[in-house]
Parts: C-alpha cells; sequence; structure tokens
C-alpha cells in the first residue's frame, strides 16, 4: 500500500469526493485525483482550501490524518481516526490500566533506541560518537538519572558544525526541525489509532495540554531522520526567513523514504505502525514486546 503525503500550501484548492479519489481542482483549472485509501496524511497549509465534509469523513474512515497549518506552516490542528482498531475498546482499557513499571521499562527501551540512534548519526556526520553509544547503555528502568538530558545536551552541541541551541521560536534550523517532527507526530499519532491505542495516553510525556503524548512517545526514536535531513539542507544553521515549498518538499521527503534496520529496509511509517502494535500487546500483556 502506498503512503502519501500530500500538502496543499501555494494556491487556492478545493477538495471533494469522487467514486473513493481525493479530487483537487485548483485555480487554473488543474485537477488531480489520488485514491484515499493510499494517503496516511493530507496537509491543510491554504487559508484558500475548501473541504466538503463527505471528503473529511472518508479520510478518517480510511485511517487518514488531516493536518491543518497556521500561516508560518506548521500545525495548527488535527483530526485523527476514532476507529482505527477492532479491538480498541479492549486496548484502550489494557493502555489506561498498564503498571507503573511497565510503563517505565518500555521508556527506558525507547530512550536506549533515541540514544543509540542519535550516536550513530553523530558517527554517521563527524566520524565520532562524541559517548553517545556507551551513554545509551547506562538507561535504567525508566530513565531515573535523565541519560537522555544528558545524551541531548552533547547530542545538539556536536549535530551542526556551528553552536545550536533547541529552541522552537528561532527562525533558524529550529523552523525545520519544528516542520519535520510535526509531521512525524502526525504519523505517529495515526500509528497509534490504527492500533487501537488513544494518542493522549503517553509512556512518559504527560503535559495536561498535550493531546499527543504517546505519538510523541512512539516517534522519539525516529527524531534523527529529520535531524539527518535539517542537517544536510543547512549544516551552517543559517539563518531561516521561510518555510518555502523547496524545504517543505524536503523534510516531507525523508519521511516517505526507507530507512535500514537488522531485518531489511522498511518505509519509517511500517516501523511506527510496527512499534505501536507492540506497545499495544505489552499492554495487554504486561510484558515489553517493543523491539526495534
Amino acid at each position: 500500500m502506498t503512503d502519501r503525503i500530500i500538502e496543499i500550501a501555494d494556491t487556492a484548492a478545493k477538495l471533494t469526493l469522487e467514486n473513493k479519489l481525493l479530487k483537487i481542482s485548483v485555480r487554473d483549472s488543474r485537477e488531480v485525483t489520488v485514491p484515499v485509501s493510499e494517503i496516511q496524511c493530507l496537509i491543510l497549509a491554504n487559508p484558500a482550501v475548501s473541504v466538503s465534509g463527505a471528503v473529511l469523513s472518508y479520510l478518517a474512515e480510511c485511517g487518514a490524518i488531516v493536518v491543518i497549518s497556521g500561516d508560518n506552516r506548521l500545525p495548527t490542528a488535527m483530526q485523527l481516526p476514532l476507529n482505527g482498531n477492532y479491538i480498541q475498546n479492549e486496548r484502550f482499557r489494557a493502555q489506561i490500566s498498564a503498571s507503573a513499571p511497565l510503563f517505565k521499562r518500555l521508556w527506558q527501551t525507547i530512550v536506549k533506541e533515541k540514544i543509540k540512534n542519535q550516536g550513530l548519526l553523530l558517527k554517521s556526520i563527524h566520524g565520532d560518537d562524541f559517548g553517545l553509544l556507551k551513554l545509551c547503555e547506562m538507561v535504567k528502568s525508566g530513565d531515573p538519572d535523565n541519560i537522555e538530558g544528558r545524551a541531548a545536551v552533547i547530542y545538539w552541541k556536536n549535530l551542526f558544525s556551528v553552536h545550536f541551541t533547541r529552541n522552537r521560536d528561532n527562525n533558524d534550523n529550529n523552523m525545520l526541525l519544528n516542520y519535520g517532527y510535526a509531521v512525524l507526530r502526525a504519523m505517529a499519532a495515526r500509528a497509534c489509532c490504527g492500533a487501537g491505542l488513544h494518542p493522549t495516553l503517553g509512556i512518559n510525556h504527560h503535559n495536561r495540554y498535550n493531546p499527543y503524548c504517546l505519538a510523541d512517545d512512539i516517534m522519539e526514536p525516529y527524531r534523527w531522520i529529520v535531524d539527518k535531513r535539517v542537517a544536510e539542507l543547512n549544516p551552517e544553521n543559517s539563518p531561516v526567513k521561510e518555510l518555502d515549498r523547496e524545504l517543505r518538499s524536503k523534510l516531507i521527503g525523508v519521511l516517505l523514504e526507507k530507512t535500514s534496520s537488522s531485518n531489511g529496509t522498511w518505509h519509517i511509517s511500517d516501523l511506527l505502525r510496527h512499534n505501536a502494535s507492540q506497545i499495544a500487546e505489552s499492554f495487554q500483556n504486561g510484558e515489553i514486546k517493543l523491539r526495534y
């Protein structure tokens, strides 16, 4: 199955449903049709886009996510499918009643994989992991020593060729990271729904104002994919005036590529779905089923 990410940003458009196809009509009378079943994420980033209720309903029925972006091209809202899995009620209950030790061991697994991938990325760029591969082996259940935070300091200090501070409001590589992470987050939220999990009920993330805590947990080991593309696009961390079409296209593109694992190459969306299903099994069985 094709998992397409479609962004409509630079032109006014009308979206309608025709024989299970999404029809996109733009001002110059051009029309594009895409099977709704092939869409994993539809990004609406132009205020002059009109969309029918039938389109939104069928997108949700097919498991697609709709992301609405603001003037700065960054997402402000998201539509998620409610019926993601045939045993959703059972998995919701298992997710809610999971034990604290299980949450801690799941978070340990996630953090170790995240730091390992950060170390491997630094090594591929600079020939040195700066101690992250050794540090990831020090992560204990629940990460009580905040190894994740210690690794982050080392990682951001060395990722780009110049000084960089991770601050969402800065007009530099932070803008690129924000956009790439937002799309990755939407993909992770979709994976949660597909596995019958609620994306709000996180493993470690638990901000009361965050409706996508579990999606944020699941996406952690895959942030490096966005980081790598940003390092390729802007290694000097030069100021970014605008997230233009070319930048957005390259950030979306890297999330549609395949990545290598111990048993082959996989699309990132497939890996996210696989991890979400493993986490759902962990909640139901009370044992760690999450494997990378």
